[in-house]
């Protein structure tokens, strides 16, 4: 599900559904001037040689969405006895969803639904303007099934396990994602980010633009039960924690207009995170000579934990294709963050997303 400024577009609509004996009517005056504002917006700050502003405004648009979000946690355990190196793999399974969007001039709403039956839940809301993009990204998922990479070894020198196991666990791993992510374009005259990512605008003539941008990352992972007792011994004792990421960076974004109707965005970004804050909980944890396994965990111990300065990379691309009043759209963004709470363990966080559309201007 996709929202955009609401109230803009409520205020759009009662301007389209006036009529002449309504004219002085306080709702539809103020209608008509938000409406003469986001005109004005959007044609005042471009280059008609490079940017067209479509003489249709509204646009009804059909997208097809499939997105996909992985952790990789890692862990190393050197005793007198034993050496382990383990690095479990954890994501959602690839999602399908299917909606219809309707808006003015890039501020509207839409609605979507599930295709398939999903092991996560998934919120997005973003907005697209002539400058700027800001996007909102909320995710939870829980899993019980993985597969990592293991190497075991009793010292001194035999060698127990060594390769790529799958695993099934009793209580699921379970991961809150937050991701806030917005960039600002310099040379909005001649480039158009809407053009590539909302189609509100047309780029007609190749540009590029420097960008500035900014994110925030806030991610939790627990599986702190008596039944991931084991697991929970194999990360060093860490049964939950938490990655709290504020990262800014600078870019550059590119639209290519090969031939008319076709343009083809790339935007890239390396980001510095200047804040990496992680609360790591740990316990103790019970082992069980019986079952021959450990079947508890106990004593809590929270620790904050400042990473140092950590490089991101945040990348988008997109393919648009205009004719008469129609478009086609297919464009995707990719994000990896890593982090490191001291000597317990270290990650990276990984998300991607693909956006197929196609829309009527009227």
């Amino acid at each position: 599900m996709k929202a955009k400024r609401l109230y803009i577009l409520l205020l759009l609509l009662l301007t389209t559904l006036a009529v002449s004996a309504q004219k002085d009517f306080f709702l539809f005056k103020a209608a008509r001037a938000v409406k003469n504002y986001v005109d004005s917006s959007v044609i005042k700050t471009a280059d008609s040689s490079y940017i067209v502003v479509p003489k249709k405004p509204w646009q009804l648009i059909v997208r097809h969405k499939i997105d996909r979000m992985g952790l990789k946690m890692h862990s190393v355990i050197d005793t007198d006895e034993e050496y382990m190196n383990w690095t479990p793999y954890v994501g959602t399974r690839a999602a399908n969803s299917l909606g219809l969007w309707f808006g003015y001039r890039g501020y509207g709403l839409g609605y979507s639904v599930n295709l398939n039956k999903r092991s996560d839940t998934y919120f997005t809301i973003g907005a697209v303007g002539s400058s700027y993009g800001i996007n909102l990204r909320l995710r939870t998922f829980g899993m019980t099934e993985f597969n990592g990479d293991i190497y075991l070894k009793i010292k001194p020198d035999q060698e127990v396990l060594n390769g790529n196991y799958d695993f099934e666990i009793l209580e699921p791993i379970r991961v809150h994602s937050l991701i806030i992510d917005g960039y600002y374009m310099f040379n909005h005259k001649h480039f158009s980010y809407a053009a590539a990512y909302d189609q509100s605008a047309v780029q007609v003539r190749s540009a590029g633009s420097l960008m500035v941008g900014a994110m925030w990352n806030a991610m939790s992972v627990r599986y702190n039960s008596d039944k991931n007792a084991a697991l929970v011994s194999l990360m060093h004792d860490v049964g939950a924690f938490k990655v709290r990421q504020g990262s800014i960076g600078a870019g550059y974004a590119y639209n290519w207009v090969p031939t008319r109707g076709l343009l083809i965005n790339g935007l890239f970004m390396p980001m510095l995170a200047l804040y990496n804050r992680q609360v790591v909980v740990k316990y103790k944890t019970e082992f069980d000579d019986e079952d021959d396994n450990y079947d508890a965990i106990y004593d809590e111990e929270e620790s904050t934990n400042w990473s140092r300065v950590t490089l991101t990379f945040n990348a988008r691309a997109s393919v648009t294709y205009n004719w008469k009043r129609f478009f086609l759209n297919v464009y995707g963004q990719w994000n990896t963050r890593s982090y490191k709470y001291g000597e317990e363990g270290d990650g990276r966080i990984s998300d991607w997303y693909v956006n197929t559309s196609f829309g009527l201007r009227f």
